[in-house]
C-alpha cells in the first residue's frame, strides 16, 4: 500500500464527526533447541500461578482469570522495547476479545504515530500483519483520500487520510484504562461504570491537565518503550473508580477535527460510577430548563 511520507489518517467517531490522525511520516526466526523450547523474548510468566484464579482486570469477575495479559500488547513495540510491560490477570474471553482489537490496531496505529519506532514498526512489521488480515488493508486503501493540512512551519502540505474504525480504538482504550487501574491500584472498574473519551485539543488538554494536577488518592505515570507509549492517571479520593487518564500513543497520534488548525496528540479518558454521570446529566438538563424559563 502506497502512503505518502507525510500522511494523516481519518478517525470517524460514533457521532459522525471525522477527526483526523495526522502523520509526519520482525519477528526474527527462532533457534529451536528442542520441541518444548521457548524463545527468550517469549519466556514470560504468562501462565504463572500468580495470575490464575484471580479477578479478571477487564471484566471484574472474581476468580475467573486463567492467564496474564500485557496491558499494552508486545506487538505494538519493537522487539528491543518489550521489557517490563505491565501485566494483569485476565479471563480467556477478555483476553481473546482484546487480542482481536490488538490485531487490528497493531496494523493501523503505526500509520499515525510520530514516534520514530512507529515508522520502523510500519516498515518492518505492519506489512506482515496486513498480509495476514487482508480485509484491513483493503479497507485502508478504500478509505484513503488526499487532504491539505497546515504544517507547524506554516506551510500547507498535501497529505493523505485513511479511515479507521474509531469504535475499536475506544474499546481498546477502555481496556487499557481498566488494566492500568488494576495494575497500579488493584482497582476493578466494573461494567457499572461509564467511560468518557476525549481527543485533547487546546481546551480539553487544559481541562484534563488541571484535573490531573489536583490532589487524589493515588497517581500512576509511566513511559513505556522509550516513549513509544506513555500515560498518566489520577484516582479520586472518595471513590476508587473515579479516575482521569491521559494516553499518548506512538509519541502522540496527531488528532484534529474539522478545523485542522486545532490539533491534539493525546487521548483523555474519564471514568466513574454510572449513577454519578446520570445525576450530572440530570443537573445539566435542570439548569438548561431553568435557563430557558428565565429567558421566556
Amino acid at each position: 500500500m502506497c502512503i505518502e511520507t507525510r500522511s494523516c489518517h481519518r478517525l470517524v467517531d460514533r457521532d459522525g464527526d471525522t477527526p483526523i490522525l495526522a502523520i509526519p511520516r520482525a519477528f526474527l526466526p527462532f533457534r529451536i533447541r528442542r520441541k518444548e523450547w521457548t524463545p527468550p523474548e517469549r519466556q514470560t510468566d504468562m501462565s504463572s500461578k500468580k495470575y490464575k484464579g484471580k479477578t479478571c482486570a477487564y471484566c471484574g469477575t472474581p476468580g475467573a482469570s486463567d492467564t496474564a495479559d500485557h496491558v499494552f500488547a508486545r506487538e505494538f513495540f519493537l522487539k528491543e522495547r518489550r521489557a517490563n510491560l505491565p501485566k494483569v490477570p485476565a479471563c480467556r474471553p477478555c483476553n481473546t476479545g482484546k487480542s482481536i482489537l490488538e490485531r487490528y490496531l497493531t496494523g493501523v496505529l503505526p500509520f499515525g504515530g510520530r514516534h520514530p519506532d512507529a515508522s520502523a514498526n510500519l516498515t518492518a512489521m505492519v506489512p506482515k500483519r496486513l498480509a495476514k488480515n487482508p480485509s484491513v488493508g483493503v479497507a485502508l486503501r478504500a478509505g484513503m483520500s488526499p487532504v491539505w493540512m497546515p504544517d507547524p512551519s506554516g506551510l500547507i502540505l498535501r497529505t493523505s487520510m485513511i479511515t479507521i474504525e474509531a469504535d475499536k480504538l475506544e474499546q481498546w482504550c477502555e481496556l487499557l484504562v481498566r488494566g492500568l487501574a488494576y495494575y497500579h491500584w488493584q482497582t476493578v472498574i466494573g461494567p457499572d461504570c461509564f467511560f468518557r473519551f476525549m481527543a485533547l485539543t487546546g481546551g480539553g488538554e487544559a481541562f484534563l491537565g488541571d484535573l490531573l494536577s489536583k490532589r487524589g488518592a493515588d497517581r500512576a505515570r509511566s513511559d513505556l518503550g522509550e516513549s513509544t507509549f506513555a500515560y498518566e492517571g489520577l484516582q479520586g479520593i472518595d471513590n476508587p473508580v473515579v479516575t482521569a487518564w491521559r494516553l499518548q500513543l506512538y509519541g502522540g497520534l496527531l488528532l484534529v477535527g474539522d478545523d485542522m488548525a486545532r490539533r491534539s496528540g493525546s487521548i483523555g479518558v474519564l471514568t466513574g460510577p454510572m449513577h454519578v454521570r446520570q445525576r450530572a446529566e440530570l443537573r445539566i438538563k435542570w439548569r438548561q430548563g431553568l435557563g430557558a424559563r428565565q429567558t421566556v
